[in-house]
This record gives C-alpha cells, structure tokens and sequence, in this order.
C-alpha cells in the first residue's frame, strides 16, 4: 500500500469512528431523530467496557425490542443488592416515553458520550446514574412528517405518543397494562433509585421558557417531600439555569381562564398514573422535564441536556439531604394509620397569588418538506406578566386510612396488580370473623367515552361497619408498609386512579350494593 494509500485509509478509519459517535441529530444538522437501531449503534460505538459505564436492559417494548439501560458510577457489578447498599444516591433517568418528544432520547445520548470521554467524573463519588435513553422504542420507529404538526422540528419527522398497543405510557403507572411500565416498576421495586428523571416536550402550552419542570404532585404525597422539593431542591437547579441564561420554570400553561374562572399560570396533572406522580406516591424524588416545542430542536435538546446536568450537580452536592428527606417519607407512610384520612380525589389549586411569568408570542414557520406551520418563540417579544399561579393540590374526597385491608380470593387479579407494584400482601391461613368497614354503594358511574381504553367508573357511597367471617385464603394488605400510600389510593373505592377506576372489580360487584374490598380501622 503507498503511502498516499495509508494516508487516505487512516483518514476514512478516523472520520468512520468520528462519525459513529455523533448521534442522528447531528449528523443531519438537526432535521432528524434517531431511530431505535441509532441508538443500539451509537450506545455499541462508545464501547462501554464496564468500568464506570456498564450495559444493561430494562426490558423489552410490546414488540419485543430490548431497552438498554447504561448504569454510571463506582460500583462492581450491577445487582441490585450491590446498588442499593452502596451508599450512594441513585438516579434513574429515562427519555423518549412519548415518542414524539425526543428531545431526551438524543440529549441522553450526548451526556453518556459524555460521560464515557471522562466528564462529570465529579458525579462518581455519590451518584449511581440508571440512563435508559428510548423507552418508548415502537412508538419511536413509527416516524411520521405529520406527528406534533406545530412542533418545531424536527421537520424530516418524529415517533408518536403512544406505544404499539396504543396506549399512552404515561398513563399507565396504576393500571400496569404496558410491558415497558410494568419492566420500569420491576426496576423501582429491584433497586429503589432514590431520584427519577423522566424526560418530555410539552404538548401545546405556551409561555416563555426554554424549559419547565415538574414533580410529584398530590396531596397524598409526604409534606416533608413536597417541602423539600418545592423550597430546597429546585431553587438551588433554577439559580444554576439561570447562571447559564436558561429560562425555567415549574410546567405550566397561561391561561386566559383557567379552572378557577380567573387567568392564570396552570398545571392539570395530579394523579399517579403520571410518572412523576406516582414515583412521589412511593416517596422517591420524582422530576418531569418539559422542553419548550416552540425552541428549535437543537436549543430543545441542549436545554434538556442542562437541565440534567444541573439536577445531578445539586444531587451530587446534596445527597445525604436527599436521603434523609426520603427516609423520613418511608418512615411516615409507615406509621399512616395515625392520620384520620387521606385524600382519594383532587384537584390543582391557587398556589400563589402573584407570580411572576415570562410569556412569548409564537411566530409561524414552515416546515420545508409539508408546507405546514409550525411555531416559533419570538425571542424579541418576551414580556414577564403577574398573575396567580395554580401549582397547589387539595384533595376534594378524603377516605380513612385503615390498618389493612381485605382482599377475597376470588380477586386475584388485584392481588396480581399490588405485587407487581411491589405491595406486600399476605394470605389468611386460617378464617377469621372479625368487625369490618364495608363499602355502601350508592351511585356508580361509567364513563360515557373511552379513556386509554377503558370506560372509567366513579363509585360514591359510604362506609358501614359490619361483622364478617373472613375465609381461609383472604389476602390481607397490611399499611405498615412504605408503599401504603399507593396501595390506599389503589384500593380505595372512591379513588379517581384505583382499581374501581380501572375496572378491575368490575365483575366482582355482585348486584351492585357493596363493593367486594373491606377494610379495618382498628
């Protein structure tokens, strides 16, 4: 071979393994998204060698794609007993459940290059990271120019929301219907990260931020939690964003009328069946990231690579606070049955009276390749308003707490659902009479149109306490637990997101007069 010859070949080797470490977006100067076989080749192209980066699989999507998890830290192996006696604050951060919005997906991949050249080595000596950067891989390949029309980019197109089953994901925490959500609880109950990151775009609000965030939100949620994350936790992220001119805020929508019938800054989501909500309800730190759609589809990613980044600064520097924070929360929803009741609905509510809100007009483009609209902030026109903000939960139906529950045998599909969840639950060996609270069904309701598949029923009524012989077999749920929290929304008759909900007792109400789980308060 000449010498010419070599020159030219060691020109093509470099540039080949240059090129296999830039992620689609770049490679196509942003009009594209990577497709699931992307990212398989980018995550094999860093050639994790199982030092401080290990590979992984959280599980598979409904057609059987594997989703690849990178763990990231000083630890030995990858069990999960090795991860939670480590001592160290771990973080589970996931993009792409809404495959429209991939904005996470392709910053994950730019921070685990990162990571693998040697950066934010500073975060090994507290954090574990659990990265799995396309949750969402069947709805990801189903790329359409049409999807999130309005979306600014990418304009060659993008996944859709729901998985291939049709449904939403992010709706699916109570219900467990989807095999991706159901291997993202097996990975909670397996190795309990104390933090989670999940990753979005938002979906038609408009405001003036680069990005927003979210948390666990209800009033269900431990006090202690929602204290630290509101008044501790996130100031210290949004003074670092700011320090790098981000534009952040909580997520939100302004609103000319909002619920309340007055305008304001509004946020909807409160029940568990959102991701953010229900890791709250586990007592874990939950955020949601919202990239702005209307930010080109570079910033979108940059701003959701450093909103990540400065969560797992503050992380890094405040990870004994954390854990104390979340020990407390798992030690209060031990000892729940000292409360007279908990919320079973709810609703967002004033949070303050006057806030500060930046808003931005949006400007209209066109995508090159359909000829549709899509927004763009005008960065020229950002003005900041006052006005109330709705970021507070209240719950409008409240149930008491027992000190367990009663499950009969023939319901062993609930049974099924609490473990899953990681629920303990118990079997009687023996039968038992004992003094009971049973439920009075006064009205039931179904839903008139479909709601992720599902017609969902509304139960009201009351409670009567009644003596009942509790046969051999019955499962009892104990609320001596830390999951107690889930398992009282999950189980209680009245609940918005329980399993009356979902209709899992449907067929279990005999002639309709009682619902088929009892309880006891003594």
């Amino acid at each position: 071979m000449t010498i010419v010859k070599k020159i030219f070949f060691l020109i093509y080797i470099f540039s080949s393994i240059l090129f296999s470490q830039l992620t689609r977006p770049e490679r196509s100067n942003y009009e594209e998204t990577s497709r699931y076989q992307d990212v398989i080749d980018f995550i094999s192209a860093l050639k994790i060698d199982g030092s401080s980066m290990k590979l992984s699989w959280l599980g598979y999507s409904a057609n059987g794609k594997r989703l690849p998890m990178i763990f990231y830290g000083d630890i030995p192996d990858i069990k999960p007993e090795t991860i939670r006696k480590s001592g160290k604050l771990v973080v589970y951060i996931q993009g792409n459940i809404h495959a429209g919005e991939v904005e996470g997906k392709e910053a994950m991949l730019e921070l685990l290059r990162e990571l693998r050249e040697g950066k934010h080595s500073e975060w090994r000596r507290r954090l574990i990271l659990m990265i799995v950067p396309i949750f969402n891989a069947d709805g990801n390949d189903n790329i359409s120019l049409t999807n999130r029309p309005y979306q600014h980019g990418p304009i060659a197109g993008m996944g859709q929301r729901a998985n291939t089953q049709g449904l939403d994901l992010n709706r699916d925490h109570m219900k467990l219907e989807t095999p991706e959500v159901r291997a993202f609880v097996k990975m909670l109950n397996e190795y309990d990260p104390h933090v989670t990151i999940d990753l979005h775009t938002t979906n038609g609000s408009f405001h003036g931020y680069h990005i927003t965030y979210s948390f666990g939100l209800n009033p269900v949620i431990d006090s202690t939690l929602d204290d630290f994350t509101r008044s501790v936790f996130f100031p210290k992220v949004e003074q670092k964003m700011r320090s790098q001119k981000w534009r952040v805020h909580r997520y939100g929508d302004y609103l000319d009328k909002t619920p309340a019938g007055k305008p304001g800054y509004f946020f909807w989501a409160h029940e568990p069946r959102y991701n953010s909500n229900y890791v709250g309800f586990r007592n874990r730190l939950a955020i949601l990231s919202e990239a702005y759609s209307y930010i080109t589809f570079k910033q979108r990613i940059a701003a959701t690579k450093a909103l990540v980044t400065n969560i797992l600064d503050i992380a890094n520097g405040n990870s004994l606070a954390i854990k104390e924070v979340l020990q407390r929360a798992n030690e209060s929803a031990m000892r729940l049955t000292q409360f007279d009741s908990l919320g079973v609905r709810a609703e967002v509510v004033e949070s303050n009276p006057a806030q500060e809100i930046i808003l931005a007009p949006a400007k209209v483009e066109r995508n090159p390749y359909t000829g549709q609209p899509m927004y763009l902030m005008n960065e020229d026109s950002l003005r900041t308003i006052v006005t109330t903000e709705f970021y507070a939960t209240l719950a409008t139906r409240k149930a008491k707490v027992p000190t367990q529950y009663f499950i009969p045998d023939s319901l062993r599909g609930i049974v099924t659902l609490l473990s899953n969840h990681g629920i303990q639950c118990d079997t009687m060996k023996q039968s038992l009479r004992t003094k009971v609270q049973r439920f009075a069904i006064r009205e039931n309701k179904e839903a008139s149109r479909e709601f992720q598949k599902h017609k969902m029923r509304l139960l009201e009524g009351e409670y009567e306490t009644i003596e009942l012989e509790m046969p051999a077999g019955t499962v009892i749920v104990r609320m001596n637990q830390p999951l107690s929290r889930l398992a009282f929304y999950l189980l209680e008759p009245e609940s918005e997101d329980g399993v009356a909900a979902w209709n899992f007792v449907d067929r279990y109400m005999g002639e309709g007069k009682y619902y088929p789980i009892t309880k006891s308060v003594e």
